[in-house]
């Protein structure tokens, strides 16, 4: 396994006993056989680390999904598999990171998903404006079950399969409808 992949794990197991406040990178080292300068050679600190993860982090499931639903329940899949450690990053000071991540991988998929499909009949700017509307809607709703300490990665699986079924019936039309009225038609 290679030093940066190393990290990752580590820091993923012991973000599931510790809080992030509490992992330094000499505790991170020690679990991985490593040395401080190892770490500092390829991240300046914990958070670098945390970017570094949430940048390659493969989502094969979301990738390959081809409707909006399908997009949806694989986001809620990884969600559920990585709950420990998204919860963790979301209520410390990497809040951002977490926030940007979500939104960024739903938004690329529907943007993805919305601009190839003929039958939305809306503009790529208009997909694009959708896009981020309804990604923003979902990624403040993960960030409401990361803050509910007593949520368990079941429950917030079933709370958020019920509300994308709901966002995708409701919100997502009427939001579909504005940015058509926004192209002016």
């Amino acid at each position: 396994m290679i030093t940066e992949a190393k990290f990752k794990y580590a820091l993923k197991e012991m973000m599931a006993e510790l809080p992030i406040e509490d992992i330094n990178v000499t505790a991170l080292c020690q679990k991985c056989g490593c040395h401080r300068q190892t770490f500092y050679y390829h991240y300046q600190d914990i958070y670098d680390l945390i970017a570094a993860i949430f940048l390659n982090e493969n989502l094969a499931e979301l990738e390959s999904a081809r409707s909006t639903i399908e997009a949806l329940k694989a986001f809620v899949h990884y969600v559920k598999g990585n709950f420990t450690f998204l919860r963790a990053t979301y209520n410390s000071a990497a809040r951002d990171l977490t926030d940007d991540f979500i939104f960024n991988k739903l938004n690329t998929k529907f943007v993805y998903l919305w601009s190839a499909d003929p039958s939305i009949d809306i503009k790529r700017d208009g997909c694009r404006n959708a896009a981020r509307r309804f990604a923003h809607i979902i990624a403040d709703e993960f960030g409401h079950c990361f803050r509910d300490p007593k949520l368990t990665p079941e429950k917030c699986s079933r709370k958020m399969n019920k509300f994308m079924d709901n966002a995708a019936t409701i919100l997502l039309p009427q939001i579909m409808a504005l940015s058509k009225k926004e192209e002016g038609r």
